[in-house]
């Protein structure tokens, strides 16, 4: 006799009002059950008082996990992809802490180290309400689409606009000779960025793929003025570094100010 007939068996001796008291206890179970689901992601998402969230973005082998590690062991950590997040509330370490003031040393931020994979990326905005700054993180010697459609992504996320979150964006890998200066790669971001700002007013756009969600990915400016980064509501701050060797002093700054 198979399961279900078994269990069909046993439920036909069963009073029918039995039965049915049974039916609304496991119902009432698998209520309480999603509750504690829900209040577990809930908290889950929450910071506690007092602790900035910083949000660790960008595509795919930029160095966002190495410096997750450089930030919290002071020191280069071999990684390797990873395809979840890494989240994690510590004190910088103390070789890039300036002041030796111990409330400086003590003070703790809630560090949230996104993967780079494209497919991986509809659960990030579950982290936008409680993310106070977000440090975009690029390979400064080999940019891609990816890197820029995220970028623009970030930036027409409403719940980030609202709030006015600051970037800063990492050049990575300025140690390399091929590696480009500030100038001339915040006009690259610019011009790749109007583009995108095209692409997504159009009206066909609009119609066919818009959604009300915080993935949705809309228009940051109108058509009808020029485009320009210093025009969006999210301050954004291009810097260089050397994550690998340790030189990121104004990814500490931008942190901590």
């Amino acid at each position: 006799m198979s399961t279900k007939e078994t269990l069909e068996s046993i439920l036909s001796f069963l009073p029918f009002s039995l039965w049915i008291n049974v039916s609304i206890l496991f119902a009432g179970l698998l209520v309480v059950c999603l509750l504690i689901y829900l209040i577990i992601k809930l908290f889950g998402r929450m910071k506690k008082s007092g602790e900035p969230s910083i949000l660790i973005v960008g595509s795919m082998n930029t160095g966002k996990s190495c410096l997750f590690y450089q930030l919290n062991e002071g020191e280069f950590v071999e990684t390797q992809r990873s395809m979840r997040e890494q989240e994690a509330t510590f004190a910088i370490h103390e070789k890039y802490v300036k002041e030796k003031d111990p409330k400086a040393q003590a003070k703790k931020y809630h560090f949230i180290d996104w993967p780079g994979s494209p497919s991986l990326r509809l659960r990030l905005s579950d982290f936008y309400p409680v993310t106070d700054k977000i440090v975009f993180v690029v390979d400064g010697t080999e940019l891609d689409d990816d890197t820029f459609e995220l970028f623009y992504k970030l930036l027409s996320a409403q719940k980030l606009k609202e709030k006015q979150t600051p970037f800063l964006v990492v050049l990575n890998k300025s140690d390399l000779v091929d590696s480009p200066d500030v100038k001339p790669m915040k006009k690259l971001f610019n011009r790749e960025l109007a583009q995108l700002n095209k692409t997504y007013g159009s009206t066909s756009y609009t119609k066919e793929q818009e959604d009300e969600t915080e993935n949705a990915i809309t228009q940051l400016l109108d058509e009808s003025e020029e485009f320009s980064l210093e025009k969006l509501q999210n301050p954004i701050t291009f810097v260089k570094s050397s994550i690998k060797n340790g030189q990121i002093d104004d990814i500490i700054d931008f942190i901590t100010n």
